[in-house]
């Protein structure tokens, strides 16, 4: 399905913001939250991002990334459409987003997300992806968000 997918850097912080929203908005489960989502959409605008486009040019898939102390990349918030998951979409995106990081200087990504201890299905699908591209369970922290909330911190060291 990916031969049909074309993953560009966008520049325009209106289409960022529309994306996010839209995309984010069809992923409940995993973006519930009003406040987070606004928060989302406005800090993408200042932010490397890339998208993912299918062949009548919607945007299908997205990938926000910062930067840390000039050698640390960090995925800031990224989401694929439900009806395109699955399918090497968030693995295009993700190898983007990564050569982007590499070219920058970085020698190390993370990425922030619920933690396994506790049982949720919709992000044991989303630490299994970030495993898939090759990154490590590195801390747990319940101080980070809350104690219902544990942030996981995954890393990947680049090569």
């Amino acid at each position: 399905m990916t031969d049909d997918i074309r993953i560009t850097e966008i520049d325009n912080i209106d289409k960022k913001s529309t994306y996010t929203r839209e995309i984010l908005a069809m992923l409940p489960e995993w973006f519930g939250n009003k406040q987070a989502v606004d928060e989302y959409v406005e800090k993408v605008k200042e932010l490397p991002y890339y998208g993912a486009f299918n062949w009548q040019e919607q945007c299908i898939g997205f990938f926000s990334v910062k930067m840390h102390y000039q050698h640390t990349g960090d995925i800031f918030v990224c989401g694929v459409l439900p009806e395109y998951q699955h399918n090497g979409v968030g693995k295009a995106l993700y190898r983007a987003v990564e050569s982007y990081l590499m070219q920058k200087g970085c020698k190390y990504v993370v990425v922030k997300t619920l933690s396994d201890i506790v049982d949720f299905e919709p992000y044991e699908k989303t630490r299994t992806f970030y495993k898939s591209v090759g990154f490590e369970p590195l801390i747990t922290l319940t101080e980070m968000w809350d104690e219902e909330n544990p942030c996981l911190i995954m890393l990947k060291v680049l090569a």
